[in-house]
């Protein structure tokens, strides 16, 4: 009787915490996204040629562009995205979206800053930009993280913004890599 009491008291427990998480952004555990990040960088410096899945077209401004998946996905429900051009590719990653910019959204950004801060070392410059210091983002609630290489000669830069989508047609949490062309 007492294992089924323990049993029970386990199951309410485990279900109640779920319900405290059915409102947070779906994204992968701590040292997943690290790890994730850090394979994505690396493939920048390749551009993007080490994790290019299948090619794919994307309407964007009622033009169709060709895009690949890639194989590195950080949220179950958006895909990631590398541009097909050679000399300046990019990867771009809806990390979280919603209809304004919301405590959930402001707060899946700042969760994405301060992982982003914990995963990378001092061979990477972050500064984050908001209102108060870009002049493109004044009198908005928009903001972006700036991170880039601490290197000479070509770098990998790389955006955590949170703003207005015009292909999602949402706000959203976007972390857009862009890597090292070929020439």
């Amino acid at each position: 009787m007492l294992m089924k009491n323990i049993f029970l008291f386990c199951l309410l427990f485990s279900i109640a915490g779920m319900g405290f998480t059915s409102k947070e952004q779906v994204s992968v555990p701590s040292g997943d996204f690290c790890n994730s990040l850090k394979t994505l960088l690396e493939a920048a410096k390749e551009g993007f040629d080490t994790i290019k899945g299948p090619s794919i077209e994307r309407i964007i401004t009622g033009h169709k562009k060709n895009y690949y998946l890639s194989n590195i996905k950080f949220v179950d429900e958006h895909e990631c995205y590398i541009n097909d051009v050679a000399s300046y590719p990019e990867c771009e990653c809806i990390l979280a979206t919603d209809t304004r910019i919301s405590d959930e959204l402001t707060s899946s950004y700042n969760n994405y800053k301060s992982e982003i801060e914990n995963c990378l070392g001092e061979e990477w410059t972050i500064i984050e930009q908001d209102s108060s210091n870009n002049y493109y983002l004044k009198g908005t609630k928009y903001r972006k993280l700036v991170v880039r290489e601490n290197i000479t000669g070509k770098k990998v830069k790389f955006h955590l913004f949170i703003y207005s989508s015009m292909i999602e047609k949402k706000r959203v949490v976007e972390l857009k890599v862009e890597g090292i062309g070929k020439k």
